[in-house]
């Protein structure tokens, strides 16, 4: 049997969700700090070369165009600038030689998308007559500073520490304030969130976190009879269905698994099933039983030879709360996926009016 966990307040941190503010300002911040240790790369190495197709005879770096959005040119040297915080990482997570080159090759064409939508939304900006100011970048470092506990002094120390001048953290900054202003002027108007937004996210965040937890669940297994037809699996589906029906309404369901299963191995413990992980069992099956709560039943499942049925004797508690707790932390969450839904969708109708070019 499951051990019983001891009692503990169930979490809301798998459904919280930055403000709008703290949401576009922590996207970038939070990039930015993960590839604060990586900095410094001394060299492109030439690997690097080979996977931005740049001949690695050569001591110094071809410029090359990469992309092209309009009449606007995206450089190779654009690139590699926004790609060092994040180079390390890969030279110190895969192994050289092709699994490395793959790694790189995939990180680069991400970016490349990121330059690309960076420059559609900053056409959008000059069209609208939105900009940001020195003050506003000053005042956003600062709540950077205040939100990871530092000053802004030590805030700039680690930044010059790791390689990345000022001038770059400012500049990351403008962008995803301008992000943050372009947001509020063209997706924000289109959001809609209703309570079925939030009910499907959260039976969608239940079962991620129910595909971890251990579970335990009885069967009553009916087998049909080798060459029996179909005639045969109708009458076995049946029996099934009564089974069911009769455990739902009350029965007792190990009674009923000792008196009816087939199975040998389970039916003198009631059908009860060892302790298991979604994955120990077929797809179809683990998919249903993720769906129930502790004490259901389920209705008849055709599994190869035989007819099923189960109940989902216990679950290993889980740390988010019930919905109604949940509610205000779930709404932050989900408007902050449905905003940046929409903030795709808004960037893919502007690629789909300006001429746009890949070259890497």
């Amino acid at each position: 049997m499951l051990s019983s966990p001891s009692p503990r307040p169930r979490s809301l941190s798998l459904l919280r969700a930055p403000s709008m503010e703290r949401h576009l300002v922590r996207r970038a911040t939070a990039a930015f700090a993960a590839g604060l240790a990586l900095l410094g790369v001394p060299g492109l190495g030439s690997d690097v070369r080979s996977v931005l197709g740049v001949p690695t005879a050569q001591a110094t770096i071809v410029e090359r165009v990469v992309a092209v959005v309009a009449d606007k040119a995206i450089l190779l040297s654009d690139l590699l600038q926004r790609a060092r915080p994040f180079q390390m990482q890969v030279y110190g997570s895969v192994p050289e030689g092709a699994s490395r080159n793959a790694a790189l090759s995939q990180l680069y064409k991400q970016l490349i998308e990121k330059l690309v939508d960076e420059e559609l939304q900053g056409r959008e900006a000059a069209r609208a007559n939105i900009s940001v100011t020195s003050q506003e970048i000053e005042a956003a470092i600062e709540r950077v500073a205040k939100q990871n506990d530092v000053t802004v002094e030590q805030l700039f120390e680690e930044a010059q520490k790791n390689g990345l001048s000022l001038a770059e953290y400012r500049q990351e900054i403008r962008r995803q304030l301008l992000d943050a202003k372009m947001l509020n002027l063209r997706v924000q108007g289109r959001m809609r969130i209703g309570e079925d937004d939030m009910r499907a996210t959260y039976r969608r965040l239940v079962q991620e976190e129910r595909r971890r937890l251990d579970f335990r669940a009885a069967w009553i297994r009916l087998q049909i009879p080798p060459g029996g037809g179909s005639e045969a699996v109708a009458q076995v589906k049946e029996t099934a269905a009564q089974l069911s029906a009769r455990a739902r309404s009350g029965g007792d369901f190990a009674e009923l698994a000792r008196r009816y299963s087939s199975d040998a191995s389970t039916k003198n413990q009631g059908g009860l099933l060892a302790t298991m992980r979604v994955g120990e069992l077929p797809a179809e099956v683990d998919n249903v039983l993720l769906g129930m709560e502790v004490g259901e039943v389920t209705a008849p499942l055709r599994q190869g030879d035989a007819w099923l049925v189960l109940k989902l004797v216990e679950r290993a508690e889980g740390q988010i709360p019930d919905y109604e707790k949940a509610k205000p932390q779930l709404q932050s969450r989900v408007y902050g996926e449905k905003m940046e839904q929409t903030r795709r969708q808004w960037l893919d109708s502007l690629r789909k009016r300006t001429h746009v070019e890949i070259r890497l």
